[in-house]
């Protein structure tokens, strides 16, 4: 059932009076409160696959990998890893303020509100949510109403892991979601599309909070000449299609050199079919509901080539790809975000590149290539939140590395140690002791300015 907003009130309060009450939250109770929430999710895997696979159609394999083990990792690295985070860093102090004791301390930020999308509705929940926990702060998730099964999932998890005005779970769609951004958050962490993100920016601002964004975008992937195109299309198909193309860092369209594509495109063909046959394949995670299966639907040209055949009772779409595909495609207006991958030939690299430096920044680039001078020109050439050489979404799949976009993919970063930072904030802290001060610098000035100056040599 949705939150009602005075619910929503009183667990906003609730976090507060939470937080106040042992500022900061102690770094053995977060580590305690984060190894029962890994335990717990172990031991309701089982329920956590059923949720996946009643809300998209998930493989049990494609569940478990990036949205169960991914998420315990994250865990089992911020168990290890917390304390040496947390610990205050020494800075050096100049010598007329000496003697002197100064430090940084990572401080929680207070109350964070996290919206999480459908396409991991799992991972995408607990991932920041763990991050601002090992933060010290106080966290409100709200699940996606597209992923009704696995949101129910998360209330249920959450409230067995942590105290109420610790972590608490908001259900329900835009009404719950307006009713969020109505209280002063401070911080707020949004997973999605553009324009929804554009809400959390503004009440961001109106709140005087920071924001993180993580949008998305059409992730370009470019094909060198002089590849192994074998080992390219099966790096290619294994990350665009994994969740049907629902990820948010999937390789949303390839560019190839002409005299590969017609290779390109038999390959990937053939790659496809081995994949996932002719008929509605188990192995192919669904569509998440009719809107959006309609609305690659309206991608498509006559032309585009399927791999298999379709079942839109069950919401599944069958692998496409659009051969030979121009800048001005339906497909090449908005951000795919399904099973369908347009090729797009190309003649000179250089102009290419120029083209894609004037789009929207991506989340992440890709290319392919056997000279480190290509790869280097294709990641100087386009802004994006990451890059990856020969290879499509490991970055993300990395938690040394951070996740988040530039520009049009959003703001802000996350992933193991860049969450802990990226939802606290660094103080300042500088002791001294009451001794004789020979700089104080206090009226009456007279000739202490020249003096001044000719001590500090400036």
């Amino acid at each position: 059932m949705p939150t009602a907003p005075r619910d929503i009130a009183r667990i906003f309060d609730s976090l507060g009076e939470f937080f106040s009450s042992g500022t900061p939250v102690p770094i053995s109770y977060r580590r305690e409160r984060l190894a029962i929430l890994r335990e717990e999710l172990s031991r309701r895997s089982g329920e956590a696959l059923a949720a996946l696979a009643s809300d998209l159609g998930k493989p049990a394999l494609e569940a478990w990998l990036p949205e169960i083990y991914y998420v315990q990792s994250e865990i089992a690295l911020i168990e290890k890893r917390l304390a040496r985070w947390a610990k205050p860093r020494r800075v050096r102090n100049p010598f007329y303020f000496l003697p002197a004791r100064s430090e940084i301390r990572q401080e929680p930020l207070g109350r964070v509100l996290i919206a999480a999308p459908w396409n991991y509705p799992l991972q995408l929940s607990l991932s920041p949510l763990i991050a601002a926990v090992a933060a010290g702060n106080c966290v409100v998730l709200k699940p996606s109403e597209l992923a009704p099964a696995t949101s129910r999932f998360l209330s249920g998890l959450i409230a067995a892991v942590f105290e109420p005005g610790h972590v608490a779970v908001v259900e329900g769609g835009a009404e719950a979601g307006a009713a969020l951004l109505e209280h002063p958050f401070d911080h707020f962490f949004y997973t999605g599309g553009e324009a929804v993100g554009r809400l959390y920016f503004e009440a961001a601002a109106r709140h005087l909070a920071p924001v993180t964004l993580e949008l998305g975008g059409k992730c370009p992937c470019v094909i060198d000449s002089g590849v192994d195109l074998e080992e390219v299309v099966a790096r290619v198909v294994a990350g665009k299609f994994f969740n049907a193309g629902q990820t948010c860092v999937a390789p949303d369209f390839v560019l190839v050199p002409a005299s590969l594509h017609d290779d390109f495109v038999a390959r990937t063909r053939a790659e496809l079919h081995a994949a996932f046959g002719d008929s509605p394949s188990p192995d192919l995670a669904r569509i998440v509901d009719d809107r959006h299966y309609q609305r690659l639907l309206d991608l498509l040209p006559p032309d585009a080539v399927r791999i298999g055949a379709d079942d839109r009772d069950e919401l599944y779409l069958a692998p496409r790809l659009i051969p030979d595909c121009a800048w001005d495609a339906p497909a090449m207006q908005e951000e795919i975000f399904g099973p369908v991958l347009p090729l797009i030939p190309y003649d000179d690299l250089d102009t290419v590149l120029r083209r894609l430096a004037g789009h929207p920044e991506p989340l992440a680039i890709y290319a392919f290539s056997p000279r480190r001078r290509v790869l280097e020109q294709v990641a100087a050439s386009v802004r994006s939140g990451a890059v990856c050489f020969n290879d499509v979404m490991k970055p993300a799949a990395n938690l040394r590395l951070p996740l988040g976009g530039v520009g049009a993919s959003g703001m802000g970063r996350y992933h193991g140690h860049a969450g802990f930072l990226n939802f606290s904030y660094p103080r300042s802290v500088m002791r001294r002791w009451l001794l004789r001060d020979v700089f104080l610098v206090k009226p009456p000035y007279g000739n202490r300015l020249d003096w001044l100056q000719r001590f500090l040599g400036k």
